[in-house]
């Protein structure tokens, strides 16, 4: 465990890429430092034998991947194998929408690339590679290709993470267009109960179609959408007009308060 009182895999990272105006975060839970290790959860003996190796090796996932826009994590994905059949499914967590689920890999094989080859790496095992075929305990064990992982992993970070989230966008972008005339991100009947033609709030005098837009902004960054420069171009589309200056800065207020 570690100190928050999690399980800890221990793993280190391959590679990060851009894909589809995102990131993707590749990393491989090593056998090193956890097969071992008796601080990790998958800890197996602190003297591995060559079944042992194995087991670790073909029975536990290799891979896990983060899909981050602008620092902000997406989606995550983990092949997992299924020993039965040689073949493997992903688990895939949406953290926006708290959703977990799996689905199928078509992808086959024994042993990933990367477990084979830190598999060979290790002089106790007295393994190696040859073409593709991880050669270890006297038998030939057909290796699962990184490229190919992530040639898979690409299609489906798209389709269940990728795509998923630009409709939540444009779904979110459609409720405000909406809700922003005469619906509940109208504020203009709200400051209208407001006595007199100015709003004093937290300091900062408003009249009162300023103070509207800043209750806007920030009825509309709950929504979901964190960008200023979106949220402005969304006022104006709205609104078919350019923002003012003094409207910009009460539009900046609103991004910045609570209300």
């Amino acid at each position: 465990m570690d100190k928050n009182g999690n399980p800890i895999f221990n793993s280190e990272k391959i590679e990060n890429f851009s894909f589809e105006n995102v990131e993707i975060i590749s990393n491989y839970y090593t056998i090193k430092d956890n097969i071992d290790n008796k601080q990790s959860s998958v800890f197996i003996n602190e003297n591995p034998s060559l079944d042992d190796y194995w087991n670790f090796s073909s029975k536990l996932p290799s891979y896990y991947f983060m899909i981050a826009d602008k620092g902000s994590v997406k989606g995550m994905l983990m092949l997992i194998p299924k020993n039965e059949d040689d073949s493997f499914f992903y688990n895939i967590i949406i953290p926006s929408k708290n959703e977990n689920f799996q689905t199928a890999s078509k992808l086959k094989g024994e042993i990933s690339e990367n477990r084979a080859k830190e598999l060979a790496g290790i002089k106790k095992t007295k393994a190696f590679i040859n073409n593709d075929v991880l050669k270890f305990n006297n038998k030939d064990f057909q290796i699962l290709k990184y490229h190919d992982v992530i040639e898979e992993v690409k299609i489906i970070a798209k389709e269940k993470i990728i795509n998923n989230h630009d409709n939540e966008n444009f779904n979110i972008e459609e409720y405000i267009k909406t809700e922003s005339k005469g619906g509940k991100l109208d504020f203009k009947n709200t400051v209208e109960k407001y006595d007199g033609s100015f709003i004093n709030f937290k300091g900062i005098l408003y009249n009162k179609k300023d103070f509207a837009i800043s209750m806007w902004g920030a009825a509309v960054k709950k929504t979901g959408l964190k960008e200023l420069n979106k949220v402005q171009l969304l006022w104006q589309e709205i609104n078919e007009r350019e923002l003012t200056e003094p409207e910009l800065k009460a539009l900046q207020k609103g991004f910045e308060m609570e209300f």
